[in-house]
């Protein structure tokens, strides 16, 4: 017969059983499994392989056009003339800091034809386009002749002797505002997009047709940079004008004079105001040259005639003054075709 104190053992035995039976039960876990990091494969994008078709050869000759140069008193750390901001000509083939970047300064500027392509040539104080300032050059057309421009061949470098399409893209305005609200003023402040759709880049593959337009270098003296472009892309008649960009590089702020008020860009002019550049630096455009039909000169940033001189200019003081102050840049300005050193004159054109 079992004691008191077995029983009680036994009571206490039972009572933690009973416990332990309502006490919650973790399950046991596996471990997770590690899994080997997933690598995604990446990939370059492939350039689009252009297999062209169409290629310029070589350009006739063409009349060049004179445009105003700062070489001569670039050692001034300034423009002589030629920078009308309120009428969008400027003439600023400088750096902000007033150095001269002859590879960028316009000296000259033309067009000629063939059968299936117009050429347009530029002419340039430098001769190195691959200048390390990066120059940008640009060919404006305007294809409804109002004024306003339409399409701008844009070509970076580097640039090549040889015809290249890869380094070219062409922009359209959409919006007709490339010019401001008026292509004859400065606009600023204005707020616009400028040449606002990329309409083609071979390099890519955007467009239709990539051999639509190219570019080469040094193809002559006053080809130093020449474009060309499918005549079935502009039509038969069309203003035109050229500009190099080291500065802003920004076609969707064009034109440049819209966007800065004089006081904000600056001026490359010493006795002016606003002298030196600011905001606006290291441009040089010109003016809208007519082609395919006669202008009436009234069109605004249209391109003066100029009267060919019929008889030679020499500098009064003679060749051997050591004072000659006539350059082939002044014998251009004054619409001449060359200078001569030996006898310190300008020289028609033919």
């Amino acid at each position: 017969m079992k004691s008191k104190k077995d029983w009680l053992f036994t009571g206490v035995i039972l009572l933690l059983l009973a416990q332990g039976c309502n006490m919650p039960v973790t399950p046991t876990q596996e471990p997770e499994s590690i899994l080997p990091p997933i690598i995604e494969e990446t990939s370059e994008p492939v350039p689009t392989v252009i297999e062209h078709q169409d290629m310029p050869i070589s350009a006739p000759e063409a009349k060049p056009y004179p445009d105003v140069t700062s070489v001569d008193t670039a050692s001034e750390n300034r423009a002589p003339y030629g920078d009308s901001y309120e009428n969008n000509r400027l003439e600023r083939p400088f750096t902000q800091d007033m150095i001269y970047i002859p590879d960028m300064d316009i000296s000259a500027f033309s067009i000629s034809e063939d059968g299936e392509w117009y050429f347009v040539s530029i002419g340039l104080v430098g001769n190195n386009p691959n200048n390390a300032s990066n120059i940008r050059y640009m060919l404006e057309l305007d294809t409804n002749l109002d004024s306003f421009g339409d399409f701008m061949i844009v070509a970076d470098p580097p640039y090549s002797e040889s015809w290249t399409a890869d380094n070219i893209k062409i922009y359209a305005d959409t919006n007709k505002d490339s010019a401001g609200i008026s292509p004859v003023r400065s606009d600023a402040p204005f707020t616009g997009n400028g040449y606002d759709k990329l309409i083609s880049s071979p390099p890519e593959g955007i467009g239709d047709d990539f051999d639509i337009a190219w570019i080469r270098i040094n193809a002559g003296p006053f080809a130093v940079v020449q474009f060309a472009f499918k005549k079935a892309f502009s039509g038969d008649s069309f203003m035109y004008a050229v500009m190099a960009d080291a500065g802003l590089r920004d076609v969707a702020r064009l034109d440049y004079v819209d966007y800065f008020t004089e006081k904000e860009a600056g001026s490359p002019v010493r006795d002016n105001l606003y002298y030196p550049l600011k905001e606006l630096y290291a441009v040089d455009n010109t003016c809208l040259q007519a082609f395919g039909f006669a202008p009436s000169r009234f069109e605004p940033k249209i391109c003066p005639d100029i009267v060919q001189p019929e008889n030679i200019i020499r500098d009064p003081r003679g060749p051997t003054s050591p004072a000659c102050e006539l350059t082939f840049a002044v014998c251009q300005q004054m619409g001449f075709g060359g200078f001569d050193a030996a006898t310190c004159s300008c020289v028609p054109i033919g």
